[in-house]
């Protein structure tokens, strides 16, 4: 399993339509967080664990991309697996909404698992946890918490059965 923490710059595009439009964005400016990891574990094995440690969390799947399927549908024969999860509890949504309405642009949660030649990569985007509300903040770094516990559910491994 290899982890990595890449920092990415914001969204400049939705900087400059901020800019343009005389407002500033709903989240303060500052990186955002991607975490990806690798396992050798089957796409389908890996998307059932996702989903499986996401409703065991009170989280409710609220949508899927299948991308890679559906470019293979288009002809695109040798297209590797590539699919979005998207999913999210209404009563921490609530929570968060009641402090800043705004906040809505973080949601729902995403996850996405992709096919590579050394396995399956899970990538996760963390919430920031930079706001000008501490409230917000440690919603943020609470929700980050469960966010990572989903993900390493996936990567557990099944022990084997015994004789």
């Amino acid at each position: 399993m290899t982890t990595t923490v890449m920092r990415l710059p914001c969204s400049l595009v939705a900087a400059c339509f901020a800019l343009l439009l005389g407002c500033s964005p709903a989240v303060p400016s500052g990186p955002d967080f991607v975490v990806r990891v690798t396992t050798d574990k089957p796409f389908d094995d890996v998307i059932f664990e996702l989903e499986h440690a996401i409703t065991e969390r009170n989280f409710r799947i609220t949508g899927r991309n299948k991308i890679g399927q559906g470019l293979r549908e288009r002809g695109y024969k040798n297209f590797p697996d590539l699919e979005v999860i998207h999913f999210c509890n209404l009563e921490l949504a609530r929570e968060v909404l009641l402090i800043d309405p705004g906040f809505i642009v973080q949601m729902p949660c995403r996850i996405t698992v992709h096919s590579t030649i050394n396995g399956q990569v899970i990538s996760l985007i963390l919430i920031p946890d930079n706001h000008h509300d501490e409230r917000v903040n440690d919603f943020a770094r609470r929700m980050n918490g469960i966010l990572r516990e989903i993900v390493q559910f996936a990567l557990e491994e099944d022990l084997p059965e015994s004789p």
